[in-house]
C-alpha cells in the first residue's frame, strides 16, 4: 500500500472523522515532488521533478505530461507532538486543478527562481478510515 503523510490541523481531522470533510486539497508547489512528476512523452522517462526534465522534451510535439502520483491512502497527523492523533483515510481518486483568480477567471501565474509556474492544487477524494492512533 502506497502511502502520502501529510499533517492536518484538528478541526479538519476531527472534520475527517465524522465524514463532514471528503476532500483534502493540497496546492502543488515546484518544490514538493510528493504531489506530481512529469513524464518525457519522448523517452517514457519520469522524472521527480520538472528542473530534471531534458529541456528539449517541453518543446517537442508530444512534449511532457504531468502525472499525479498515485497514492492508496493517507495518514494524517494532528501537529508534529509525540502521541499525537493520527488517521489512516483510503484515497479514492485524486485530481489536479488549476486555480484562477475569481475576478477575472484568468489562471495565476507566479514565477519560482525565473520559471513561471501556473497555481495548481491536489484535490484528494476521502473514503472508508482504515485506522486511528490516539484518538
Amino acid at each position: 500500500m502506497k502511502i502520502l503523510t501529510l499533517i492536518i490541523s484538528k478541526k479538519w481531522f476531527d472534520a475527517i472523522l465524522s465524514g463532514e470533510k471528503t476532500t483534502e486539497t493540497r496546492e502543488v508547489r515546484p518544490t514538493n515532488t510528493k504531489y506530481i512528476s512529469y513524464r518525457d512523452n519522448n523517452t517514457g522517462i519520469v522524472y521527480k521533478k520538472d528542473s530534471d526534465v531534458p529541456e528539449a522534451a517541453w518543446d517537442t510535439e508530444r512534449g511532457v505530461e504531468v502525472l499525479i502520483n498515485h497514492y492508496d491512502a493517507i495518514q494524517f497527523w494532528v501537529g508534529y507532538e509525540t502521541n499525537r492523533p493520527g488517521a489512516l483515510v483510503e484515497v479514492k481518486g485524486a485530481e489536479l486543478i488549476d486555480v484562477c483568480d475569481e475576478e477575472t477567471k484568468e489562471p495565476i501565474i507566479y514565477d519560482y527562481n525565473g520559471v513561471e509556474y501556473q497555481m495548481t492544487e491536489i484535490d484528494y477524494r476521502l473514503g472508508k478510515i482504515i485506522s486511528k492512533t490516539n484518538c
